[in-house]
C-alpha cells in the first residue's frame, strides 16, 4: 500500500516505485491511495496492472470507510469516531 498527501496529483513515477515495491516483497495486490488524484498518464498506465494494482483517490478511501465503518474493530473506530447523520435531500429535477 503506498498513500500520498500532497497538493498536486500523482505522477507515473510514484506507480512505478509502486510496483517495484510490490516485486521486491512478492505482493501480488497494491493499493495506491492519492488524496490529490492521479494525472491521467497514471490511469493510463495502470490498465496494464488492472487486477494486480488500484488507485484510490479521496472519494473511493472515503466510501470504503463509510460502508465498513459499522465493521471495524472498536478500538480502531475510536481513533476514528464518526457519527452517522441523516439529511433531506433535494430531489432530482427530471
Amino acid at each position: 500500500m503506498q498513500v500520498k498527501s500532497q497538493d498536486t496529483p500523482v505522477e507515473s513515477k510514484a506507480l512505478n516505485e509502486l510496483r517495484g515495491a510490490m516485486q521486491s516483497v512478492h505482493a501480488s495486490e497494491g493499493l495506491f491511495v492519492s488524496w490529490s488524484g492521479f494525472k491521467s498518464t497514471v490511469y493510463k498506465q495502470a490498465v496494464a496492472s488492472f487486477f494486480n494494482v488500484r488507485l484510490w483517490t479521496q472519494k473511493e478511501l472515503l466510501e470504503a470507510l463509510f460502508s465498513h465503518y459499522d465493521q471495524l474493530d472498536e478500538d480502531l473506530r475510536a481513533e476514528l469516531p464518526l457519527k452517522r447523520i441523516w439529511t433531506v435531500a433535494a430531489q432530482d429535477e427530471e
